[in-house]
């Protein structure tokens, strides 16, 4: 019995050492992942507060380069711009529109579901009820005008889904590449 009793408090506390040594390392290696992170994350900020401090302004880059010149705004909406698609539509406007499309679709389902929870409620409270076959029950109504708003739900579903679909066909017609609508 003692035996036993020294065995398994031996055990329980070589246990309790390993968990002790385990978490240890564990809160070393997070620090060390901290560290890296910030020295990989690390990036030079120029602001104008930095430029001042180091005496740099727009008249000494002026001085320095001769003349001060800056790109028409044309010039600079095409650099931001970047490649578009036949119908000069870029990737931004394709996202955007894709984005607009799934959030109506994700909106339609949400309502989709939740009108279908409403329904299995009602239908399970309408069978607990004793007297369902009583003409005058209060949840008739209640269950046809559910059943009406998830047909509608449903519906929009079908519509945003097609939408999406129909997205999909005039970026392929226009030429813009498939990833803009990821």
């Amino acid at each position: 019995m003692k035996r036993t009793y020294l065995l398994i408090l031996s055990t329980w506390l070589l246990g309790a050492g390993v968990v002790q040594a385990r978490a240890q390392s564990l809160a070393d290696a997070a620090r060390q992942e901290r560290e890296r992170q910030k020295t990989v994350h690390s990036a030079i900020v120029i602001s104008n507060e930095t430029l001042k401090k180091e005496g740099i302004t727009a008249e000494t880059t002026a001085e320095t380069s001769g003349t001060a010149t800056t790109p028409s705004k044309t010039e600079a909406a095409k650099k931001d711009e970047g490649p578009t698609d036949n119908e000069g539509h870029n990737e931004k406007y394709w996202r955007e529109k894709f984005a607009a499309a799934r959030q109506d679709l994700k909106r339609a389902q949400d309502a989709a579901t939740l009108l279908q929870l409403q329904l299995n409620n009602l239908n399970t409270e309408f069978l607990r009820q004793g007297d369902m076959y009583n003409k005058e029950n209060r949840l008739g109504p209640q269950i046809t005008d559910t059943q009406k708003q998830l047909d509608d739900a449903q519906k929009q579903v079908k519509a945003s889904e097609q939408k999406i679909s129909d997205l999909e066909d005039d970026l392929r017609k226009a030429g813009g590449p498939p990833g803009w609508a990821r």
